[in-house]
């Protein structure tokens, strides 16, 4: 080979080699043109109705102007049609288990993740896969810029440039019946993609828009309180015996506090599930102890006036009985016991010390046994029995007397 073939063939080579680098460069520009869009969203309600209105722009002259800023060829239409498909059965599955998720959530007092999520993040959030889809086709129409911008740091939206939603394109005069038919295949599929996505946010949108309702009117924040109350309540039934303490919940001391009517409408979708569980336990073994506590008191008391006086005793019984101890004094019970009987001093009725037991609500964690109660009586040290029971009986009375509602339902 001649110097001047050598020469020829390397200029060659450096040529070719040029053609490529510059072939990858304009790859690698026209991606990162692609990537100066930004097509992320902030998931609150006014970017849901945003994208609504966008989707909602797509039209023939659109879909046809998208094909020709891209310069898409058969194969790539090909491409498209595969993966709008593939996109349409996700969106179609998304949307119907959120059509199912729309007849429930309303209708559910107590929601869990309440404190990280607000309802426009949490409907966003079982749409992924239909936003992921729905932005790369609306990517798929945004322009190519073929220039830097001025302000390296400014990114246009892909919903605003987009010539599939809201950027300029011009009309085309034939329509869509002038192109082959995958191309109208394409048009179609991603006409109804577009309608499934329209759909999907619209049911996202009406089930916020009846989250505001229902915040508006407490008696319907209300009655889904009352109605999940009564389910979680079927639900835990089976752990009602198993279950012996529960700490009280929050939901019945801001209950207390502010009345129901005005939790229900100040609190609509705040407690969780799990709070709401607590609150209905605590409801449940209230009552259950309190009809107890009821059916025993009638049985074992004749007169209604002395009933009514030994269960207020029972609320006040470390005001009765004051001890610095955890265990209540064995001695204390007998006199209560006593004094039930109607002063009787021998032979104390176990009865009274089972409803001590059922209606205490003090602060002592122990109870003695019943055999302790009946030996107490060595523990006078000399003292006469009858003489403590009169002390104990005029203590018993100044309660009675200090916390006995008056006709006005106060206390005198």
């Amino acid at each position: 080979m001649s110097l001047e073939q050598k020469k020829h063939y390397f200029m060659q080579k450096k040529t070719a080699k040029r053609a490529d680098w510059h072939d990858i460069c304009c790859r690698l520009l026209k991606i990162l043109h692609i990537m100066l869009y930004n097509d992320k969203y902030d998931k609150t309600e006014e970017r849901m109705l945003d994208v609504i209105n966008s989707v909602h722009e797509l039209s023939e002259d659109r879909f046809i102007a998208s094909l020709y800023i891209r310069n898409v060829s058969p194969l790539d239409v090909d491409i498209r049609l595969a993966e709008t498909r593939r996109c349409l059965s996700i969106v179609n599955g998304e949307m119907l288990r959120l059509a199912k998720y729309e007849l429930t959530y309303n209708n559910d007092f107590a929601v869990d993740d309440n404190q990280r999520f607000t309802t426009a993040e949490r409907l966003f959030n079982r749409l992924r896969s239909t936003m992921a889809s729905i932005r790369k086709k609306i990517r798929q129409g945004c322009p190519i810029v073929h220039k830097q911008p001025r302000d390296p740091m400014f990114k246009p939206s892909t919903f605003e440039r987009s010539v599939l939603t809201k950027g300029c394109c011009g009309r085309d005069l034939y329509g869509i019946a002038s192109f082959d038919d995958n191309v109208q295949a394409l048009f179609y599929e991603q006409q109804a993609l577009f309608a499934n996505v329209i759909l999907s946010l619209t049911i996202c949108y009406r089930v916020i828009k009846e989250e505001k309702e229902i915040m508006a009117n407490p008696e319907r924040s209300m009655e889904r309180f009352h109605d999940q109350c009564q389910r979680l309540l079927k639900d835990m039934e089976d752990i009602f015996d198993v279950t012996k303490d529960i700490e009280e919940s929050e939901i019945q001391k801001k209950i207390e506090e502010m009345g129901l009517r005005e939790y229900c409408k100040n609190y609509f979708h705040k407690p969780s599930v799990k709070e709401l569980k607590r609150y209905v336990f605590n409801m449940a073994k209230r009552k259950e102890e309190c009809d107890e506590l009821s059916q025993m008191s009638t049985i074992a008391f004749r007169d209604e006036a002395k009933r009514q006086d030994a269960i207020l005793l029972l609320v006040h019984f470390d005001e009765l009985c004051p001890d610095r101890r955890k265990m209540i004094n064995a001695l204390s019970i007998r006199l209560w016991c006593n004094w039930c009987d109607g002063g009787k001093v021998d032979n104390p009725k176990e009865i009274y010390y089972k409803m001590l037991l059922k209606g205490y609500r003090g602060e002592k964690l122990e109870f003695p046994q019943w055999h302790a109660i009946t030996q107490s009586k060595s523990r006078l040290n000399g003292r006469d029995i009858m003489d403590v029971q009169r002390e104990f009986n005029v203590k018993a009375e100044e309660i009675i007397k200090k916390y006995r509602p008056n006709p006005a339902g106060k206390a005198v």
